[in-house]
């Protein structure tokens, strides 16, 4: 390991690090624009001069270009080097106009914090400045080239590390410029990151543009609610809004960016229509009265039907500490019946995975390093997005990556693709790790011999799965695959993609309790009485929507401690309004059992531009804050079983009795988190449905897409222009044989009623498949994930 001086401090960093990270490893900031720890370093802004004094490397050079070597003696503060970076400074001044006081990166903007650092306070440039048009980049990012430094690392951002293609550099010498070829929205689910990299303010958040200082927003980590992933982000609220989401730094998870779903997805913390206070069979109470009464009902019916006959329900978008409270409930009033997840392919696929997945978890800093990926029933852009962008990155250095999936799928990165039916995705698995595959095509045999060649020669190969199309069993074959595949000195990994940021944790606490499914036919039969359901929807996020309802007409009791304008809140007979992600602190496992933590960033209210009417200061006043009712989940949970309202103390005792969680007392925020390790049986594996639902002679695989079908992002109002219009997508045979063209009007039927619908052609899919996505508040919102049912797909007849 190289050791050398800087500034009379001597540091031994690892081989390959630069001497502009070797300074920053001492405390020492050299000023510089191009160089990003995620993108590396390029040289051209020429802010990071250093002297070199001795060494194998002597004179003025650029820190970020010059690796660190044994024996270097260097010096950030030589007269030269001072010199040199108060010029570079004052050049890239000289056109940049003097707009701070309506910028909106004032504040946290690195070209003031840099000029000041570079010596620069003074312009004496008196000419015409240089001068461009900005560009329409749709209603997430604002331009404002005439700001831009050419610092590079919007482009590399965008294209070189995020793979998106319709943004990118064009002229020569000071004639720049940062765009696309014709304004647009731009197409990459992570153009939100443009906003984040970008030293100055070419690019700024359009759905924060002037609400808000930086130095004025309340900011906390706290972890992206959106997916399995885990990401970390840095929310930031004022005046009882939420007003922005940036990405915090993970190097485990996320690395530096998010996607745009966990970025914009912000708004359902500001819905209008999201509980904010307690109510009991429609009558707004106190929050305290409507636990006493939820209390004395539930008991009421326990004395009068047994313990048996209250179902706990909990959800993976609930805190740990508020699942393990549910859970510590239920055994309190001895009920048996206590689960996680309505839908119950996702629920057993995450417990076979929380109790199997053990020492092959993989995180996505290990995807982003792997050198064979294999991805069986996974759509990473719509499942877990940030997947897809680690996937690139390993792909850049050589990893093959390869596709088993009935879907069109789309990733920033080439790719091998095998498309196979949903049925036949167990038997791929199955093919991967015996080599029989006769029952496939020759053309799959191919493919799949192909497939388990690269596997056989990889060095940390990675088998990644989506729980939806795989289900429990295919997730068993996945596991079961790895274990056949592997071997001491070249262990197969494991990464599935799961419903929500804690369906990881919920499956731990769930263990071989029953599924969702078992408990509609108890409802129908009478045997459940009352359902107490934590942040979670049964009447629209089961398997099969409609039969649910009708099961869930039969409760005598519902009561419903939600944050969302759900169905189950607007149902409920007492309701408890319960705080987002962003107001309370609390904890998540996430797909790959790491244990972090979230802290709160506001407290709830009804914003001042809603109480104010959008003026400022209020022309009303209040002893109470409006809409300040709802608690922390698990504040919630605790006030009910008459334990300390205090998180720490909570964390402890969850720590106390499952040992599998003993290091939730020592979590701390903006950490890397805790990896579990888990080894448990598995849970009882469900029976298969005997037939796909419907009467009709085509198969109907509902997906999940980008934006619509994940409910919280549905909540927010700023990822609507990103929604999909309700449409199929089909093979250019079978449209053939129906008879309908792309982009025409066809009727879906299925069991559920009829939907107009458009027609989307892909050769890249299954031939004798139907693909629609599951949208919320669309016909097609009764749509389940990965549960095939028949339709009939009939060409509109213009009337």
């Amino acid at each position: 390991m190289p050791k050398l001086v800087i500034d009379n401090h001597e540091v031994t960093v690892p081989e390959g690090t630069n001497v502009l990270e070797a300074a920053e490893q001492l405390g020492i900031v050299i000023p510089h624009f191009c160089y990003h720890e995620a993108l590396g370093a390029i040289g051209s802004c020429r802010l990071c001069a250093m002297q070199f004094h001795d060494g194998p490397v002597k004179g003025l050079k650029m820190a970020c270009m010059t690796p660190a070597q044994d024996g270097m003696v260097v010096s950030t503060t030589d007269p030269d080097a001072v010199e040199l970076r108060a010029h570079v400074i004052e050049w890239l001044m000289t056109n940049h106009p003097h707009d701070c006081p309506v910028c909106d990166e004032g504040g946290e903007c690195q070209l003031q914090d840099m000029t000041v650092a570079g010596g620069h306070h003074l312009r004496r440039y008196r000419g015409k400045k240089r001068t461009y048009h900005n560009q329409n980049l749709g209603p997430l990012i604002s331009h404002e080239m005439n700001r831009c430094i050419s610092c590079y690392r919007c482009k590399r951002t965008y294209r070189d590390y995020c793979g998106g293609t319709d943004f990118g550099v064009f002229g020569s010498r000071n004639r720049i410029y940062f765009g696309r070829y014709r304004e647009g929205q731009l197409e990459s689910p992570f153009s939100g990151n443009l906003v984040d990299v970008c030293p100055t303010g070419v690019f700024t958040d359009k759905t924060f543009r002037f609400k808000s200082r930086y130095w004025d927003l309340q900011e906390a980590p706290s972890i992206c609610p959106h997916c399995s992933l885990g990401c970390s982000t840095v929310p930031g609220g004022r005046y009882r809004e939420l007003q922005r989401v940036r990405s915090g730094v993970n190097r485990e998870t996320n690395g530096f960016f998010i996607c745009d779903r966990g970025r914009f997805g912000y708004g359902h913390a500001n819905h209008e229509e999201r509980p904010r206070s307690a109510h009991v069979d429609g009558r707004v109470t106190p929050i305290d009265e409507a636990v006493t009464v939820a209390r004395k009902r539930l008991q009421a019916i326990i004395d009068t039907d047994g313990p048996d006959s209250v179902v706990f329900l909990g959800s993976p978008r609930a805190s740990l500490e508020a699942n393990g409270l549910l859970a510590a409930w239920a055994k309190e009033c001895g009920s048996r019946r206590l689960l996680f997840e309505t839908h119950h392919r996702r629920d057993l696929a995450a417990r076979i995975l929380a109790t199997r997945l053990g020492k092959r978890a993989r995180s996505l800093e290990e995807v982003r390093h792997s050198d064979c990926l294999v991805l069986i029933g996974a759509d990473p852009l719509t499942e877990g997005p940030m997947l897809a962008l680690a996937i690139r990155q390993a792909a850049r250095t050589g990893s093959q990556v390869m596709v088993i999936d009935p879907r069109p799928v789309e990733l920033p990165c080439p790719f091998t693709h095998l498309p196979l039916p949903p049925t036949l995705l167990e038997t791929a698995i199955e093919a991967l790790a015996t080599g029989d595959s006769g029952s496939f095509s020759l053309e799959q045999q191919q493919l799949l011999s192909k497939m388990r060649e690269a596997l056989a020669s990889a060095q940390k190969p990675i088998l990644i799965g989506g729980s939806d199309l795989l289900g429990p069993y295919g997730t068993k074959a996945l596991l079961d695959a790895a274990e056949k595949i592997d071997s001491e000195q070249r262990p197969v990994g494991i990464m599935a993609l799961l419903n929500g940021p804690n369906s990881f944790g919920a499956a731990l606490l769930a263990g071989d309790g029953p599924d969702f499914d078992r408990l509609i036919d108890d409802l129908q039969e009478g045997k459940v009485k009352a359902l107490v359901c934590l942040q979670n929807d049964p009447f629209r996020e089961s398997c099969y929507p409609a039969k649910a309802q009708a099961a869930l007409g039969h409760l005598e009791l519902l009561v419903c401690i939600e944050s969302t304008p759900s169905l189950a809140a607007q149902r409920a007979d007492i309701l408890l309004p319960c705080r987002v992600t962003a107001e309370t602190a609390g904890s998540f496992v996430n797909n790959e059992g790491r244990l972090q933590a979230f802290m709160p960033v506001i407290d709830p209210g009804l914003s001042i531009q809603t109480t104010g009417q959008g003026s400022h200061p209020p022309r009303e006043f209040f002893t109470e804050t409006p809409g300040s009712a709802p608690q922390p989940d698990w504040a919630i949970m605790a006030n009910i079983l008459d334990l300390p309202g205090n998180l720490a103390t909570i964390r402890q005792q969850i720590a106390d009795e499952d040992s599998r969680f003993a290091q939730l007392p020592n979590l701390v925020a903006a950490s890397p988190g805790y990896r579990l390790q888990h080894f448990e049986d598995l849970p009882p594996a469900n029976h298969r449905p005997a037939e796909r639902p419907g009467s009709f002679d085509l198969p109907l695989l509902p997906v999940t897409s980008f934006v619509g079908s994940e409910w919280l992002a549905h909540l927010a109002p700023a990822l609507n222009p990103l929604r999909t219009q309700p449409a199929v997508c089909l093979h250019p045979e079978l449209a053939a044989s129906l008879g309908i063209d792309e982009s025409e009007t066809a009727i879906l039927t299925t069991h559920l009623g009829h939907c107009h619908v458009r027609v989307q052609l892909s050769d890249n899919m299954v031939s004798n498949l139907v693909l629609t996505h599951q949208l919320w508040g669309s016909a097609l919102e009764g749509m389940s994930p990965g549960v095939v049912i028949d339709c009939r797909l009939e060409k509109e007849v213009s009337r």
